[in-house]
């Protein structure tokens, strides 16, 4: 790991939580942690993430339009957590960029293998957001949110929790408390998913190698 860069880019992502988050400063401070993933260089900060956080996969993309840039999948233990925050940085975004999946096997488009009916997932392909149900109650998924993004060097904040997810900017939410069509920790349909949530940057979460990108730099997770 290139400390010099770390604490340099690092301390960049840091001021722009500040600046889309408000009181996001003090996060750092909670039982959680704070992860941060070069996704240039392929290094994390620091090194092992916290207990909250399980890193399932650190590559290079496997998308041929890029040529170069690292893809990752990470598990957040949601569990006696009030929410999770992810901030992303792009320069140059290609293809699947962000994933914030329910599901270890969704790959976008809504749905998943057939793990959980609680498969609610947002995903960001060619700078196009999306936000689709999971699949409870008998209903299929559904698209709840579609935005075109410009993220030519920009950042965004994205807060996940029960039933409810936010993204910034421009600020927007999303909330089922009555109707549980969004994330659900612990897992009703399926107790062995537990309270994960499961983040893709530069890829989707599920095994599907053509749904890589590139473009997302750099990512901060804080679970609290």
């Amino acid at each position: 790991m290139r400390n010099s860069n770390v604490h340099a880019w690092g301390a960049s992502i840091l001021s722009i939580l500040v600046l889309l988050g408000g009181a996001g400063a003090v996060h750092a401070q909670c039982a959680g942690g704070t992860y941060v993933i070069d996704l240039e260089h392929g290094t994390t900060m620091p090194a092992n993430p916290p207990g909250a956080l399980t890193v399932l996969a650190l590559a290079p993309t496997q998308n041929t339009a890029c040529s170069s840039g690292y893809a990752a999948v990470v598990r957040v233990n949601m569990q006696g957590s009030s929410e999770a925050i992810l901030v992303v940085e792009w320069d140059k975004p290609i293809a699947w960029t962000v994933h914030i999946a329910d599901s270890p096997t969704s790959d976008g488009y809504g749905g998943d293998a057939g793990t959980t009916l609680n498969n609610a997932e947002l995903w960001i392909n060619q700078m196009i957001l999306w936000v689709a149900t999971n699949r409870t109650n008998g209903v299929n998924d559904n698209e709840l949110a579609q935005e075109n993004l410009e993220l030519h060097d920009a950042a965004m904040k994205f807060e996940v929790s029960n039933q409810r997810i936010t993204w910034a900017p421009p600020y927007n939410v999303l909330e089922t408390p009555n109707l549980k069509k969004l994330y659900a920790f612990p897992d009703t349909s399926n107790p062995a998913e537990g309270s994960y949530l499961y983040l893709g940057l530069n890829r989707v979460v599920g095994n599907f190698p053509v749904r890589q990108g590139c473009g997302a730099i750099r990512a901060m997770i804080t679970v609290e």
